[in-house]
């Protein structure tokens, strides 16, 4: 049965917005209250590039680790902030086809504060539904709660939807709920280790799904077998 895309749901940081700098700052705050040794630019990239930050957290502490760090994560910003190329005139152009867009961010914080920040970039007109994690959330959270939820908000299902991430946790996300998944290189995870979460496809920058939906006729079957 041919499945009809009807919504993308981005992940925010390292998809729709450059926000390494802000990440490497605050990771290293927060290893610093937890009295860590904070970690050096290069070795942050190198972890960061591999998904592997976790190396350098002691196993009894990351519970404390990521929560602090969400909630940091939410309350900061970088004067190196800012939008990753291509980003506006994507998410006008797939909006001009007609899709529902949905912004979804493990940031620990109200909505609002993300919508502020993508009012700031010009990107809030492009975008319907902004779904983010609450701080008082439980603590075994799982992004795809925050998914379903933004998904429900505008009536579409899972399998009718594209979830678009540069990290492993979003590409797993999308897999888990039974979307197509994207991921972008633009947050700087190498290829092979997106690979290892095996999305259904692996693009550059989101710039590329547009031409990529229009190539199929909007078919999410058709993005899974080109020959169709």
């Amino acid at each position: 049965m041919t499945m009809k895309v009807k919504a993308v749901v981005f992940d925010l940081d390292g998809t729709l917005i450059d926000t390494k700098e802000r990440f490497f700052r605050v990771f290293n705050e927060v290893l610093e209250s937890l009295s860590l040794p904070p970690v050096t630019r290069s070795r942050f990239e190198e972890l960061y590039s591999k998904a592997l930050l976790d190396e350098v957290i002691p196993e009894d502490a990351k519970k404390d680790f990521w929560k602090n760090f969400l909630v940091r994560y939410g309350q900061v910003s970088s004067d190196k902030d800012g939008p990753i190329p291509g980003v506006r005139e994507t998410l006008k152009e797939l909006k001009d086809r007609g899709l529902i867009i949905c912004v979804v961010t493990g940031r620990a914080c109200g909505v609002h504060s993300v919508w502020n920040e993508l009012e700031k970039y010009g990107l809030a007109e492009h975008i319907d539904v902004v779904s983010a994690k609450n701080s008082g959330v439980k603590d075994h959270y799982l992004k795809e709660d925050e998914v379903l939820k933004a998904l429900e908000k505008v009536g579409v299902k899972p399998n009718d939807c594209i979830v678009v991430g540069d990290y492993l946790a979003d590409i797993e996300t999308g897999k888990r709920i039974g979307a197509f998944t994207v991921a972008v290189m633009s947050g700087g995870v190498r290829k092979e280790i997106l690979e290892s979460a095996k999305p259904d496809i692996i693009l550059e920058s989101i710039r590329e799904i547009p031409k990529i939906i229009d190539a199929h006729k909007g078919s999410l079957r058709g993005l899974l077998d080109p020959a169709l």
